[in-house]
């Protein structure tokens, strides 16, 4: 069996026992990759076009990295629907969704797409159910607003349709190009387009949008949004944002105006990780793309996402931030019985060594 380090960047960025987030949420940024000033420009060429990391060079971002990510949401949904998945999108976004978590372990490193091609279906199921346990343990509150894009993996028995299914998304994700958007060390590369909005948007029927009210915003309408929301912070508080400044879409759908409002800090030289961020969408699936696309995208630990009708639920990002302290606190629970076993044990050990000595 193939072992794929899927968390080899996971682990270089992140300390070796997942922090514990205060309680207040307005604690210092989570290590994420620091913005570098050749990334913040105010005007020329965009430091889109001009990648400076090897890693950048070798996994080259599209020149329209938004025209990118239709082609592979479309890609998805063709997969999708030529095989007849049916309604339940949320198999297919959360696939796209935790592959967009991972990226390649390095410049010169072994192809992380032909690896994930070579599992069979049962080492697939298990290792997008690694992506999603190992991001858990960094961001449970996260994970756990984006659970309906990952609960399906728990099902025991897994049918050889949904096995096909898993298979062939998978599959038209890689060979798309997802990595060549997802895959990057550096934050403002990640965060150059949304990958999971055009899935959503392409997976579900055209009632159900309606229904639920949904409408895609173009992508020039959100960068132009998110600059006018950055530059309006800047006349209320006569400068540049500062940290610790919120920043909150009612209606966020999958994060997109955020993702905007990020990219125009860092454009400026200011890291996003330092805000406080929230969104609130009625729809569970958009929710949860809010939620994961924040981690890729690292807008840092103060992130809120609540599933709820801000229109009658005003209080809903302070409910959801409750949800969120609990979540963190039953993960520390259990962090602290496992370290608590695991000494135990490692003292029975020493006691038995000891014994026969």
């Amino acid at each position: 069996m193939t072992q794929l380090d899927l968390f080899a960047d996971l682990a270089s960025t992140e300390p070796a026992e997942p922090p514990r987030v205060p309680a207040t949420f307005t604690g210092a940024a989570e290590s994420a990759p620091a913005v570098t000033p050749a990334a913040a420009t105010r005007g020329g060429a965009s430091p889109i076009a001009r990648p400076t990391s090897i890693r950048a060079r070798r996994l080259r971002l599209p020149s329209n990295p938004h025209d990118a990510a239709w082609r592979i949401g479309e890609a998805v949904a063709s997969a999708w629907n030529t095989q007849r998945g049916g309604t339940a999108i949320e198999v297919p976004i959360g696939i796209v969704a935790a592959l967009a978590l991972i990226r390649p372990k390095g410049p010169q490193g072994p192809d992380l797409a032909h690896q994930i091609l070579a599992q069979d279906d049962d080492q697939l199921i298990r290792m997008y159910r690694e992506i999603w346990a190992g991001h858990w343990m960094h961001r449970p509150d996260l994970i756990d607003r984006a659970r309906i894009l990952h609960q399906w993996l728990n099902d025991d028995d897994h049918s050889k349709h949904r096995l096909h299914l898993t298979r062939a998304v998978t599959q038209a994700a890689l060979r798309a190009g997802i990595f060549c958007l997802t895959g990057h060390d550096d934050p403002y590369f990640r965060a150059a387009t949304d990958v999971l909005s055009p899935v959503m948007n392409l997976t579900r029927s055209t009632g159900a949008q309606q229904g639920l009210g949904e409408y895609h915003t173009p992508w020039g309408v959100a960068e132009a949004m998110g600059h006018m929301l950055i530059s309006e912070i800047q006349l209320a508080f006569t400068g540049e944002p500062r940290p610790g400044e919120h920043i909150s879409d009612p209606a966020c759908g999958s994060g997109g105006l955020l993702r905007a409002a990020a990219q125009s800090m860092r454009e400026r030289g200011i890291d996003p990780a330092t805000m406080r961020w929230s969104g609130v969408d009625v729809d569970e699936i958009a929710a949860a793309c809010t939620a994961v696309n924040a981690i890729i995208w690292s807008l840092g630990p103060n992130v809120t996402v609540a599933c709820a009708d801000s229109l009658i639920q005003p209080n809903a990002v302070e409910e959801a931030m409750a949800e969120a302290r609990a979540i963190i606190e039953h993960r520390d629970r259990l962090f602290d019985q496992a370290s608590m076993i695991a000494g135990i044990r490692k003292a029975q050990t020493l006691l038995a060594q000891a014994a026969a000595a």
